[in-house]
């Protein structure tokens, strides 16, 4: 059983706020809590809109059910878990006219839930048996983040960035790439009136990490084993594209992943399941109304 509230004012035009909370009561959740709020200022620059905002919570909660409970034929198991408590404040600036948005937040995580892999070598054999174990750090972990996202806009030329700048104070438990990078660039214009046009091409990367592994037996991501990790990263992925309109029609065309040979074609999202190949996709959607 939990009780909260809740107290906000959404209709303001200069400035927005919100704030709640929430505890348990009865059952198993007791003395599980959770506080957030945020607001939300406008205010002009120059006479030029400006918008700021910040958020923040703090979180004492039990680990999810699976986590503490789960039982298949391949895994077992049933584990008394602490409570995670996290914190955060985060806080962002938009300055529409120049279509840019900043963006930093820092993360405290205690007691950080996660499924491990503890293979041990197979009897008579190389290869390795699969063990999971759900574990916690004690310890408190950081996590700091800073991204910016910047569009720019000249005549039919675009183009759309974003990166992001991420570090955590526990890579063994809490892996995260260092810098992440997105750019899409493209042409924008109309032929004859009324064919609308874009052509263009996007990239993402982000660097080397032992990124957590995934499980297809019970669908989940968990760390990699120590003993045998791999690093995915480092090797961007670019496709190219043509988006056409023409009344109710759209047509698009994209070479996906056009650069698979280039480097060392690592081009992976999680370790051991790389992105498709090379390949040509093409739709068509035509709208049938008056």
């Amino acid at each position: 059983l939990f009780v909260g509230g809740e107290i906000s004012s959404t209709h303001g035009r200069n400035l927005r706020y919100r704030a709640g909370g929430e505890t348990a009561i009865l059952g198993g959740d007791l003395g599980s809590f959770s506080i957030d709020g945020g607001i939300d200022f406008n205010f002009k620059l120059w006479k030029k809109d400006i918008n700021l905002s910040a958020k923040a919570f703090m979180k004492n909660n039990r680990p999810s059910f699976y986590y503490r409970h789960y039982h298949s034929e391949h895994f077992w198991w049933d584990n008394d878990l602490a409570k995670e408590f996290k914190t955060r404040i985060e806080g962002s600036l938009e300055i529409p006219f120049t279509r840019t948005r900043l963006n930093a937040k820092l993360e405290n995580v205690k007691n950080h839930t996660y499924i491990a892999n503890r293979s041990i070598l197979a009897p008579n054999r190389q290869d390795y048996l699969n063990r999971f174990n759900v574990e916690q750090e004690k310890g408190n972990i950081h996590v700091i983040a800073a991204s910016l996202k910047q569009d720019f806009k000249y005549g039919i030329f675009n183009l759309n960035t974003e990166v992001t700048y991420q570090y955590s104070s526990n890579q063994a438990v809490l892996p995260l790439p260092t810098l992440n990078a997105y750019a899409n660039i493209f042409l924008k214009f109309t032929i004859a009136k009324v064919l609308h046009t874009e052509i263009g091409a996007d990239a993402r990367y982000f660097t080397k990490y032992y990124a957590p592994d995934y499980s297809p037996v019970i669908g989940q991501f968990y760390l990699q084993n120590p003993e045998n990790q791999v690093a995915i990263g480092g090797h961007p992925m670019i496709n190219v594209y043509a988006n056409l309109h023409w009344k109710r029609t759209r047509i698009f065309l994209m070479m996906y992943n056009i650069n698979q040979n280039s480097g060392n074609s690592r081009y992976f999202l999680a370790p051991h399941y790389p992105i498709s190949p090379r390949i040509l996709k093409m739709g068509i959607s035509w709208n049938f109304f008056d």
